[in-house]
Parts: C-alpha cells; sequence; structure tokens
C-alpha cells in the first residue's frame, strides 16, 4: 500500500502568468505531507496537477516510477483519491449514493455493487461521522457536512494515495481534528500516501511529519517541520514576521505571527514599563502592554522562558539569568538598572520560588524611589508561591505604596485613564 511520488520540473501558467515554476519534490511511499504556502503560492494548482486536473505545460510526475499520464481514469482513481476544496452538488443525489461513487472504479456496466461494496461504503460513512445523514440529499447538508462526505467517497476508493484540498476549511475545530486524525489513521493502518493542503501551520504540525513549504510556485522547502517551519521561511513566504516556539503542554512546534509590525520596528511612545517576571502567566499582561503602546522590558527570565521569547520577538530589554538559579551581582545591576528607565512596574500573577524572592527587595526599591508599582492579583498568589514566603512580601510592597490590581484587564485604567469610560 502507498505510493511513491516524484515531481520533476512542473510548470504552469494561467493567462501567461506563471503559477508553477519548476516545482521539484519527492513523496516517499507512506509519507503524511502538508503543502504549506501563502494564498497564491500554487499549492491547489499542485494538487490539481496531481490529480491529472489540470495538465502542466512542462515537467514530470511519476507514481512509483511510473508517468502518471500513462494510466488511464480507472487506473489512477484506484491509485489516488481526491478530496477538493469545494464540493457542488447539482444533482440530488442521496449520501449513501454519493459514497457509493467511491466503488466506480472497481465496477464496469457488467457489475454492480455487490455486499462488500456495500460494507466498505457503511464503513466509509461511519469513519467520517455520515451514517446519519445516509437518505438525506447531499444538496441539503451544510459545507461542513458536504466535506466529511466527500472525505468518506474517497476512503470508499481504497486509494494508495490520498489528496486532501484544504480539508478542514468548513469544518469546526471538533470534525478537524476528526478528518485529519482520520487521514493519520489511513496513513498508519494501511501505509496511505497522504499530501494535504492546510492553511493553518499550527494545526498542521500536530497531524502531519512532513512538511512542503511552497513560495511563487516553487518549492522553498521540504522536510521536518523544525527544517520547513522557521521564521526566515515564514517571513519570505508569508510575508509575515513570526517567532517559532514548542507548545509547553504536548512539545509540539508552533508559529506565532506579531500583529501590528514588525518586531525590528518598535515604534511604541507609552509609558516606560517594566513587567517583572515571565513565563505563561506573564504574556498576557505583556501583550496588553504591548497593545497599548507601552515602552517594556522584562526580566529576570531564562532563556527558554516564553517572557523571554516575547521580549526577543518584539526586541525588548530583557535580563536573562540561568533556569533554577538565583540571580547573580551582575544579573541584579541589569534588573535595577531596567527598573530605574521604567515610568512604572507591573507584577503579574507569577509563580513565586526560592530563586525568585531576591526581585522583591528590588522592587521595594523602586517603590521607594517614588515608582508606581502595580500587583496583579493577590489574592491569588497562594495558588502561585512555592516558597511560602511570596504573599507577606507582596503585601509589604503594599504596604510602602503599591497598588494591587484584580486582573489583567485592569491595566487599561492604569495605563490608558479615561479611555474605558469613552468607550462605553
Amino acid at each position: 500500500m502507498g505510493i511513491n511520488i516524484q515531481v520533476h520540473g512542473l510548470k504552469l501558467a494561467y493567462d501567461a502568468q506563471p503559477i508553477l515554476e519548476d516545482t521539484t519534490f519527492n513523496v516517499d511511499r507512506g509519507d503524511l505531507v502538508a503543502l504549506l504556502g501563502a494564498n497564491g503560492a500554487g499549492k491547489s494548482t499542485l494538487l490539481r496537477c496531481v490529480s491529472r486536473i489540470l495538465k502542466p505545460s512542462a515537467g514530470s510526475i511519476l507514481l512509483d516510477g511510473e508517468e502518471l499520464h500513462h494510466f488511464d481514469s480507472k487506473e489512477a482513481a484506484r491509485k489516488m483519491a481526491v478530496v477538493p476544496q469545494e464540493t457542488t452538488a447539482d444533482f440530488d443525489f442521496t449520501v449513501e449514493d454519493i459514497v457509493m461513487m467511491g466503488r466506480f472504479p472497481y465496477l464496469n456496466r457488467f457489475k454492480k455493487e455487490d455486499q462488500k461494496d456495500h460494507e466498505i461504503v457503511r464503513r466509509s460513512m461511519e469513519m467520517t461521522g455520515v451514517s446519519h445523514l445516509a437518505e438525506r440529499s447531499i444538496a441539503s447538508l451544510s459545507g461542513g457536512e458536504k466535506q466529511r462526505v466527500i472525505m468518506a467517497r474517497a476512503i470508499c476508493q481504497q486509494p494508495e494515495v490520498l489528496l486532501l484540498d484544504e480539508p478542514t476549511a468548513n469544518l469546526d475545530i471538533g470534525y478537524q481534528s476528526m478528518l485529519l486524525e482520520l487521514a493519520a489513521r489511513l496513513n498508519r493502518e494501511q501505509e496511505v500516501t497522504v499530501i494535504a493542503a492546510i492553511h493553518d501551520i499550527n494545526l498542521a504540525v500536530h497531524h502531519f511529519n512532513r512538511f512542503i513549504l511552497l513560495s511563487g510556485g516553487r518549492v522553498m522547502a521540504a522536510g521536518r517541520a523544525e527544517e520547513v517551519i522557521t521564521p526566515e521561511n515564514i517571513k519570505k513566504s508569508y510575508g509575515v514576521p513570526a517567532t517559532t516556539y514548542r507548545h509547553p503542554l504536548h512539545g509540539v512546534l508552533q508559529i506565532s505571527v506579531a500583529r501590528g509590525r514588525s518586531p525590528d520596528e518598535n515604534h511604541n511612545s507609552g509609558p516606560a514599563v517594566h513587567v517583572l517576571g515571565g513565563g505563561e502567566e506573564a504574556l498576557p499582561a505583556l501583550e496588553s502592554l504591548n497593545q497599548f503602546g507601552c515602552r517594556l522590558s522584562v526580566g529576570p527570565v531564562s532563556a527558554q522562558d516564553s517572557g523571554c521569547r516575547f521580549a526577543h520577538f518584539h526586541s525588548l530589554p530583557v535580563v536573562i539569568v540561568p533556569p533554577f538559579t538565583s540571580m547573580n551581582g551582575t544579573h541584579k545591576e541589569e534588573h535595577l538598572q531596567l527598573l530605574r528607565d521604567a515610568d512604572l512596574v507591573v507584577v503579574p500573577p507569577i509563580p513565586f520560588g526560592e530563586g525568585n524572592l531576591a526581585v522583591f527587595e528590588e522592587v521595594e526599591t523602586a517603590l521607594d524611589e517614588g515608582k508606581p508599582v502595580y500587583i496583579i492579583d493577590l489574592e491569588g498568589v497562594e495558588r502561585r508561591d512555592y516558597s511560602g514566603k511570596a504573599r507577606a512580601l507582596l503585601e509589604n510592597l503594599v504596604q510602602k505604596g503599591a497598588k494591587v490590581l484584580q486582573a489583567t484587564d485592569d491595566l487599561q485604567a492604569v495605563i490608558c485613564p479615561g479611555k474605558g469610560e469613552k468607550n462605553e
């Protein structure tokens, strides 16, 4: 099961506008491949060439070493199934009729579908969650329901190659996951070679193990996620600044795109705000303050901390300390300088341990110098205090003049006073 696909030197143009330009890549037998790229990069056109809907003006497509155009239509349909981006329903076929069409490559005019064919149809509908729609007209279904029916038809073909063109476009997140998990299951259990054009990169990396990034009809990069999905490649292909990171729950590579401007063009002109510490808990405060136009600094944080990645992405001053250690004299002086440069200090609802208790002394110094300090969610500190000492230290800051905010959303009233009232 599964087919090796070799694409070499494909060229195709619409109205003299090149869409594919010397497109070349290999897909090994049993690969699970996501086609990535911006709109107009050539993803759908490439899939239509591989599925024989379009004929390229130059180049070759080989299935297990044999030219694609050597196969007749039934042979090709037994080897490849396609789930297109959009499905029209001009005829009043039932869902079961549509799925049964996946058996046509195995039938001829002297052979009608038998019990085996009906069993394959039944299983295909069960796998895609459309069994309850079997007697419904395809024309009466929603876009997402139609997409699952067409997926059932493709599975019914029992292909060696499954081509998916934006298969999740009309689906909610539950069915997106189901459909892509289904494709992965076919790949895993039956070694079906899967190639899918996917817009959502973060969704793609959850379900695919190989990636081809197209730009201007050419292959910019191909390989594993770490080789293909890089900030440099995203910038070149999509034209937006991005950073990559590992998801804290499952470790899968993810991307985040900057909003509003390039990270190396920090035009913020609002108050200078130092945000204490980092971690996921600090990110909402950092993002809000950044959107308010504040000039931010961050720290102390470790090099792998979410706050550190935020700081680097937005070219912000940051104090970086080794993980699981306390600040040394150099770190302490760097941190004190950021506190001196700030107009105000924000303590987000971060965890506290023995290693970061020393920062309270420095924040107290900032208060003594008349610097405004805002502490978010003082009441919830026990849930985040692994030293047993943070509550007392924070309350000491409050006694010296620090202000308490109930939640990150309250920062707006501090940074942009009067703005909330105007919007009411």
